[in-house]
């Protein structure tokens, strides 16, 4: 009864912590969002502009795919796609984390974010495209939804991390608190990139395996 009681406590002080943080930086979190959805869109709308050729280039591809894994002809190699995984996620936190510390830092870190919805979206629609509407948006939310539900969140705080960082540097002249802010900063990028560490976890060793039993059993 002791150690539930202290597990809700701490559990409550993590969400009081959070809810905090993003109060603070409701703006910032605010506008990272916009900016999310604004390149989900744009990765919707660059399928949708692209050439025919493209498109079925795509679609070729896709279906190769889920008939490979319909005829057990695919085997994953889950080591290789979770260094993959791993690299992009990893790459992103970096370029976010060092962008915060530039002169024109906000404008990459947004692009990096946007970089991230446009990836999403160009996906989806993809997915959706090529398949029959149902069942594109099942092969989509099995193969994408659960990594992506820590990812999106390690990202868009990251993004916010860094806009601050990057203010912080602009407006402070004081050497020490901007060291001390760097560090704070550096403390919770490690933390958010091992979010998505976890989330490439996840990719690899569940969202892979529930999209295959998805593909065999339903599309």
């Amino acid at each position: 009864m002791i150690n539930k009681r202290r597990t809700k406590k701490r559990k409550s002080k993590i969400f009081k912590i959070i809810e905090e943080h993003i109060n603070q930086n409701i703006k910032e979190y605010a506008i990272s969002v916009l900016v999310f959805f604004i390149g989900i869109i744009i990765g919707v709308m660059l399928l949708n502009s692209s050439n025919p050729e493209n498109q079925k280039s795509i679609s070729g591809y896709i279906n190769e795919f889920t008939s490979s894994i319909k005829n057990k002809e695919y085997k994953i190699d889950q080591k290789k796609l979770l260094i993959k995984s791993i690299s992009s996620n990893l790459k992103i936190a970096i370029m976010i984390w060092i962008a915060g510390s530039t002169i024109i830092g906000i404008p990459l870190v947004y692009g990096c974010l946007g970089y991230k919805g446009i990836c999403i979206g160009y996906s989806i629609s993809a997915i959706i495209a090529t398949m029959e509407k149902a069942k594109g948006i099942i092969f989509a939310l099995s193969s994408m939804l659960l990594q992506n539900i820590i990812a999106i969140p390690c990202i868009l705080a990251l993004t916010v991390s860094s806009i601050k960082i990057h203010k912080s540097i602009m407006k402070e002249h004081n050497k020490e608190h901007i060291k001390s802010e760097i560090y704070r900063h550096t403390m919770f990028s490690i933390i958010m990139t091992i979010g998505l560490f976890i989330s490439s976890l996840i990719e690899i060793f569940i969202s892979t395996n529930v999209t295959s039993n998805i593909i065999i059993n339903f599309i």
